[in-house]
């Protein structure tokens, strides 16, 4: 099976727009309104002091004769920023659980009942650093803490557009397209004061079979929540295990 390698780093895309007609052609253009939007979002983003939100999410795997299974799942993240974090993912192959309280961050794989722990910087951001480049780990959705941020590279962008007002989940959205290098993809930004991602399509370019991986949000920006939230607790008969670091 060749795996769908994409994972929501939306720290890598760049985004802009465009307010012309779409005509099925897809050029090199980088229109100034898609990228506003994109600025528009990363900038309240970056603003928010909590927030919770659920991510469904399918994606596509190619099999070796090309054929595409879809697998789906739910994604669930409470945050507090800088420096709590609680997510849960949940899809058809594992079920896992992430806990940061600023000091320590721990991950539990609830099927095997299994869990590391280590120390943690003082910040999410600088957590998903860390985690990245000592253990190979994604964070859940870890491109929501860094969209208008510093990893942001809008350089990478050749192609944008502004597609249209669209809607989803009864959510009026400007709904944006955007190529770079093997990959095109889509975004959907709330419209008005609350400019949020709500739908996040990705196709991977380089496999001629075109995987796609979705992500729609459903966001909350006043959760109930108290430190007990962020904190790891062992559930019963759960075994300790070491995260491996990479290798130097």
């Amino acid at each position: 099976m060749r795996s769908l390698t994409l994972v929501l780093t939306i720290g890598s895309i760049v985004l802009i727009g465009m307010t012309a007609p779409v005509n099925g052609q897809h050029g090199s253009e980088i229109e100034p309104e898609a990228m506003s939007a994109l600025t528009k979002m990363g900038g309240y983003l970056r603003s928010l002091k909590a927030f919770q939100v659920e991510a469904v999410t399918s994606r596509e795997d190619v099999l070796e004769d090309g054929q595409k299974v879809q697998f789906a799942g739910v994604t669930r993240v409470l945050a507090r920023i800088p420096d709590r974090l609680h997510a849960v993912v949940d899809s058809e192959r594992h079920h896992r659980e992430f806990f940061y309280d600023g000091r320590n961050f721990t991950l539990l794989a609830r099927r095997s009942n299994l869990y590391a722990t280590v120390a943690a910087p003082p910040t999410i951001g600088a957590l998903a650093d860390a985690l990245e480049d000592r253990y190979a780990v994604d964070l859940p959705l870890v491109d929501l803490f860094r969209w208008g941020g510093p990893h942001s590279q809008h350089a990478a962008i050749t192609s944008a557009m502004f597609i249209g007002p669209s809607e989803i989940g009864g959510v009026t959205c400007g709904h944006y397209a955007f190529r770079q290098d093997g990959l095109d993809w889509q975004v959907w930004i709330q419209m008005g004061d609350y400019p949020l991602p709500r739908r996040l399509v990705l196709t991977t370019m380089t496999d001629e079979a075109r995987p796609q991986h979705v992500t729609t949000f459903t966001w909350n920006l006043a959760p109930s929540f108290n430190d007990a939230a962020f904190s790891f607790v062992p559930p019963r008969d759960a075994g300790r295990v070491v995260l491996s670091e990479l290798k130097k």
